[in-house]
Parts: structure tokens; sequence; C-alpha cells
């Protein structure tokens, strides 16, 4: 019996709990009237075995396709362009990505996508946006959201703990991506939350009541 159908319905399944997990985050998103980058557990997505961050920090992306969308963990993360991107400059936000292959049939469609059409010509996985969410024992620390973007370059290959690899902890078969989008913009979630608590603690003039509604006992009369 062929095993090409099994591995189908594993690619649905997973497309399937992706695709409940991000209506799920819209859902809370919508009711709490909280940013998308501004949740926490629901965007970060759980890493593969035997990597060790430095401070449990690590790097979670959100891509978002026009047939659908990908909560995807990747290992690697680098701003090569974007700070000091404002209005109309034309330095153009770019970002590299490195992730262990994986069911990721969305992203991997747009990287096919951009090598047979090019740069110049319009195909169905061209645009997208992607938000990369870094994120501490389910706390973001940090978000950048990128809208519009292309993949420019992508390659495979392998990694290995120096030779250790040869000798039990083994090898890692990466993809390696380049993107180049027309939008950035960062976001400081910490913050966010520290401002929201700060204005609740604040109360304005048009909270108190007015005098001439109190009792005879505290009325000012002229």
């Amino acid at each position: 019996m062929s095993k090409f159908p099994s591995q189908t319905m594993k690619y649905k399944n997973a497309i399937s709990m992706t695709t409940l997990s991000v209506i799920a985050v819209f859902a809370i998103t919508s009711f709490t009237g909280f940013e998308i980058s501004d949740t926490d557990a629901e965007t970060v997505a759980v890493q593969p075995e035997k990597f060790v961050f430095v401070e449990k920090i690590s790097t979670t992306a959100l891509f978002e396709f026009r047939d659908g969308t990908e909560i995807v963990p990747i290992q690697q993360f680098t701003q090569t362009s974007g700070f000091g991107i404002r209005g109309d400059s034309r330095q153009i936000p770019t970002f590299t990505m490195e992730k262990i292959v994986g069911l990721t049939p969305y992203l991997y469609e747009a990287a096919d996508q951009a090598q047979k059409y090019g740069p110049e010509m319009e195909y169905p996985y061209k645009n997208f946006d992607v938000t990369v969410f870094l994120a501490a024992e389910g706390d973001t620390l940090r978000s950048f959201e990128y809208s519009d973007c292309v993949i420019t370059s992508y390659t495979v290959t392998t990694r290995s703990d120096n030779e250790e690899g040869y000798t039990g902890k083994g090898f890692a078969i990466v993809d390696q991506f380049t993107f180049e989008c027309r939008g950035y913009e960062p976001h400081n979630p910490i913050m966010d939350e520290m401002n929201i608590v700060e204005k609740a603690k604040t109360i304005s003039s048009g909270d108190l009541k007015s005098t001439d509604k109190w009792g005879p006992g505290f009325s000012i009369k002229p």
C-alpha cells in the first residue's frame, strides 16, 4: 500500500490544526480588543527537542498567505534591514530566517513560486505578511510585523554541533530563507501593557460627579 495518502492526511491535519489555532487567536484578540502582537501563548510555537535557548527566549513566525496561515517555530532570525524605515524611505525591510525542515507547505509553495516566476512577475503566493514573536515562557517580549513580503533566497543545508554530530548529538536539516518586505512595524507588548495599567489608574475630570447633583449639605450655592 502506498504511503502517500497517509502523508497527505498528516499535512491536511496539520494545516487544519494551524487554521484552528489562528482562528482562536483572532477570536481572542477581537474579544479583548488587543492587537495580535499582544497575544502570548496562542502565537508561541513549541520548539523542537534538544535545542537550548539562552534565557529560554525562542522565536516564532506567523505567516499569513492568501490560502492559509502557518505558525512556525524558527531557530535563527536576523534583521538585515528595517530600523529607521519611516514613511517613503527607499530602504527595503529585509530579514533572514532559519528553521528545521518540517510541515510548512504554504511557506514552501511561496519559495517554489518565487523560484519559478521571479521577482518581476505576479503569482498567488507573492506579497504575504509575517509577524515574528520573541517570547520567553509564554510571554511575548518583542514582535516585528512585516507586510507585503516576498522570498528572495531559499536554500537547504545541514548543520551539526562541530564534529559532535558524528558521536550522537545528531544533524539538523534546515531551511534558510531571505525575505524582502514593503512594510515594517516593531511592537513592544510589555510597554503597551504598562501604558494600559497607567491609564486605568488615571482619573479624568469627566469621571468626577457634577456638584449640582450632590445632596443639599454638599451643594455649592452662589
